[in-house]
Protein backbone atom coordinates (compact mmCIF):
# COMPACT_ATOMS: atom_id res chain seq x y z
CA UNK A 1 0.00 0.00 0.00
CA UNK A 2 1.25 3.44 -0.73
CA UNK A 3 0.53 6.55 1.61
CA UNK A 4 0.49 9.84 0.36
CA UNK A 5 -0.16 13.35 3.28
CA UNK A 6 -2.57 15.81 1.37
CA UNK A 7 -1.81 19.62 2.32
CA UNK A 8 -2.52 22.80 1.87
CA UNK A 9 -0.29 24.19 -0.49
CA UNK A 10 2.30 27.35 0.54
CA UNK A 11 4.52 29.29 -1.09
CA UNK A 12 7.21 26.68 -0.46
CA UNK A 13 5.83 24.74 -3.11
CA UNK A 14 5.32 27.44 -5.81
CA UNK A 15 8.21 26.04 -7.48
CA UNK A 16 7.55 22.51 -7.45
CA UNK A 17 4.18 22.79 -8.39
CA UNK A 18 5.44 24.87 -11.40
CA UNK A 19 7.09 22.14 -12.23
CA UNK A 20 3.98 19.91 -11.72
CA UNK A 21 2.63 22.11 -14.17
CA UNK A 22 5.22 22.20 -16.96
CA UNK A 23 5.62 18.14 -16.43
CA UNK A 24 1.70 18.16 -17.30
CA UNK A 25 1.85 20.40 -20.30
CA UNK A 26 4.71 18.49 -21.97
CA UNK A 27 3.16 15.01 -20.82
CA UNK A 28 -0.18 16.37 -22.65
CA UNK A 29 1.63 17.69 -25.89
CA UNK A 30 3.56 14.21 -26.63
CA UNK A 31 -0.02 12.62 -26.05
CA UNK A 32 -1.25 15.03 -28.94
CA UNK A 33 -3.50 16.23 -26.83
CA UNK A 34 -4.16 20.50 -27.08
CA UNK A 35 -4.35 21.11 -23.96
CA UNK A 36 -2.75 23.57 -20.96
CA UNK A 37 -0.87 25.14 -24.29
CA UNK A 38 -0.79 28.36 -22.42
CA UNK A 39 2.24 28.39 -20.01
CA UNK A 40 1.73 31.93 -18.64
CA UNK A 41 -2.12 31.41 -18.19
CA UNK A 42 -1.28 28.14 -15.80
CA UNK A 43 1.08 29.82 -13.67
CA UNK A 44 -1.06 32.89 -13.22
CA UNK A 45 -3.35 30.46 -12.06
CA UNK A 46 -1.50 28.77 -10.02
CA UNK A 47 -0.37 32.23 -7.95
CA UNK A 48 -4.16 32.91 -7.62
CA UNK A 49 -4.79 30.05 -6.22
CA UNK A 50 -2.24 29.94 -4.28
CA UNK A 51 -2.94 33.62 -2.63
CA UNK A 52 -6.48 32.30 -2.09
CA UNK A 53 -5.44 29.46 0.19
CA UNK A 54 -7.40 27.02 -2.13
CA UNK A 55 -4.42 24.87 -3.47
CA UNK A 56 -3.36 21.44 -2.01
CA UNK A 57 0.10 20.01 -2.34
CA UNK A 58 0.16 16.06 -2.29
CA UNK A 59 3.62 14.38 -0.77
CA UNK A 60 4.57 11.00 -1.00
CA UNK A 61 7.50 10.28 1.29
CA UNK A 62 8.34 13.96 1.42
CA UNK A 63 8.01 14.69 -2.14
CA UNK A 64 6.02 17.10 -4.04
CA UNK A 65 3.84 14.61 -6.50
CA UNK A 66 0.52 16.32 -6.97
CA UNK A 67 -1.99 19.23 -6.66
CA UNK A 68 -5.60 20.16 -6.84
CA UNK A 69 -7.56 23.13 -6.37
CA UNK A 70 -10.74 23.44 -4.52
CA UNK A 71 -13.10 26.36 -4.86
CA UNK A 72 -16.07 27.77 -5.68
CA UNK A 73 -18.09 27.66 -8.73
CA UNK A 74 -16.34 29.25 -12.36
CA UNK A 75 -19.21 32.02 -13.48
CA UNK A 76 -17.69 31.08 -16.90
CA UNK A 77 -19.66 28.09 -16.92
CA UNK A 78 -21.69 27.35 -14.33
CA UNK A 79 -24.92 29.16 -13.99
CA UNK A 80 -26.30 31.59 -11.11
CA UNK A 81 -28.63 29.07 -10.22
CA UNK A 82 -26.34 25.97 -10.66
CA UNK A 83 -23.96 28.07 -8.33
CA UNK A 84 -26.08 28.03 -6.04
CA UNK A 85 -26.47 24.14 -5.84
CA UNK A 86 -24.62 22.50 -2.32
CA UNK A 87 -20.92 21.59 -4.19
CA UNK A 88 -17.55 22.05 -4.12
CA UNK A 89 -15.54 22.81 -7.30
CA UNK A 90 -12.23 20.45 -7.96
CA UNK A 91 -9.66 21.99 -10.54
CA UNK A 92 -6.21 21.64 -11.73
CA UNK A 93 -6.25 18.42 -10.67
CA UNK A 94 -2.02 17.42 -11.41
CA UNK A 95 -0.07 14.13 -10.56
CA UNK A 96 3.17 13.32 -12.02
CA UNK A 97 3.27 10.76 -14.36
CA UNK A 98 5.68 8.42 -12.11
CA UNK A 99 2.67 8.10 -9.55
CA UNK A 100 -0.12 7.45 -12.10
CA UNK A 101 -1.48 4.59 -12.75
CA UNK A 102 -1.51 3.62 -9.00
CA UNK A 103 -5.10 4.66 -8.04
CA UNK A 104 -4.04 8.11 -6.76
CA UNK A 105 -6.01 10.49 -9.33
CA UNK A 106 -9.39 8.33 -7.27
CA UNK A 107 -8.21 8.77 -4.00
CA UNK A 108 -7.83 12.57 -4.61
CA UNK A 109 -11.30 12.77 -5.55
CA UNK A 110 -12.79 10.18 -2.73
CA UNK A 111 -10.73 12.81 -0.58
CA UNK A 112 -12.63 15.72 -1.98
CA UNK A 113 -15.56 14.30 -1.98
CA UNK A 114 -14.88 13.46 1.57
CA UNK A 115 -14.41 17.27 2.27
CA UNK A 116 -17.15 18.42 0.51
CA UNK A 117 -19.47 15.67 2.13
CA UNK A 118 -17.92 16.71 5.30
CA UNK A 119 -19.03 20.20 4.89
CA UNK A 120 -22.87 18.99 4.00
CA UNK A 121 -22.35 19.79 0.19
CA UNK A 122 -23.70 17.26 -1.89
CA UNK A 123 -21.55 17.45 -5.60
CA UNK A 124 -17.97 17.70 -6.17
CA UNK A 125 -17.94 19.40 -9.36
CA UNK A 126 -15.55 19.71 -12.78
CA UNK A 127 -15.26 21.48 -15.68
CA UNK A 128 -12.76 19.78 -18.30
CA UNK A 129 -11.32 20.86 -21.36
CA UNK A 130 -14.04 20.45 -24.28
CA UNK A 131 -12.30 18.50 -26.68
CA UNK A 132 -10.61 16.00 -24.33
CA UNK A 133 -13.02 12.88 -24.77
CA UNK A 134 -10.22 10.73 -23.27
CA UNK A 135 -10.45 12.97 -19.90
CA UNK A 136 -14.43 12.97 -20.09
CA UNK A 137 -14.47 9.57 -19.85
CA UNK A 138 -11.94 9.40 -17.37
CA UNK A 139 -14.27 11.11 -15.22
CA UNK A 140 -17.44 9.42 -16.63
CA UNK A 141 -15.55 6.24 -15.32
CA UNK A 142 -15.35 7.66 -11.69
CA UNK A 143 -18.56 8.48 -10.82
CA UNK A 144 -19.34 11.62 -12.27
CA UNK A 145 -22.20 12.50 -15.07
CA UNK A 146 -22.27 14.89 -17.48
CA UNK A 147 -24.34 18.01 -17.04
CA UNK A 148 -23.71 19.88 -20.33
CA UNK A 149 -20.78 21.72 -22.16
CA UNK A 150 -20.74 25.94 -21.76
CA UNK A 151 -18.87 28.19 -23.87
CA UNK A 152 -17.24 30.84 -22.33
CA UNK A 153 -15.08 33.46 -25.17
CA UNK A 154 -11.62 32.48 -24.68
CA UNK A 155 -11.80 29.77 -23.10
CA UNK A 156 -11.74 25.93 -24.40
CA UNK A 157 -12.83 23.85 -20.71
CA UNK A 158 -16.27 23.89 -20.01
CA UNK A 159 -17.46 20.23 -20.37
CA UNK A 160 -18.89 19.94 -16.94
CA UNK A 161 -19.46 17.13 -14.79
CA UNK A 162 -20.34 16.59 -11.13
CA UNK A 163 -20.03 13.40 -8.87
CA UNK A 164 -22.14 13.24 -5.58
CA UNK A 165 -19.87 13.42 -2.67
CA UNK A 166 -21.06 9.84 -1.15
CA UNK A 167 -19.63 8.64 -3.89
CA UNK A 168 -16.08 6.60 -3.05
CA UNK A 169 -14.18 4.27 -5.46
CA UNK A 170 -11.41 4.01 -4.24
CA UNK A 171 -9.70 0.72 -3.18
CA UNK A 172 -8.40 1.17 0.47
CA UNK A 173 -5.76 -1.42 0.04
CA UNK A 174 -4.28 0.37 -2.89
CA UNK A 175 -3.44 3.71 -1.18
CA UNK A 176 -4.14 5.65 1.75
CA UNK A 177 -4.12 9.78 2.17
CA UNK A 178 -3.64 11.32 5.21
CA UNK A 179 -5.32 15.12 5.01
CA UNK A 180 -3.20 17.03 7.34
CA UNK A 181 -5.60 20.29 6.86
CA UNK A 182 -7.51 20.18 9.43
CA UNK A 183 -6.67 19.88 13.76
CA UNK A 184 -7.01 16.36 13.35
CA UNK A 185 -5.76 14.09 10.85
CA UNK A 186 -8.30 12.32 8.29
CA UNK A 187 -7.97 9.25 6.24
CA UNK A 188 -9.13 8.84 2.44
CA UNK A 189 -10.67 6.61 1.41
Amino acid sequence: MSTYTIRRATQDDLDGIVDLRLHAEQWLHQRGINQWTVTQRGMDSIRTRMDAASMYAIDHEGVLVGSVTLDGPDLDFWTPQEAEAPALYLYKLMIHSDHRGRGLGDAVLDWACAKAEGQGLSWLRIDVWKTNTKLHQYYLTRGFEYVRTAHASGRNSGALFQRPTSRRLADPEQITITDTTSDKEVRAP
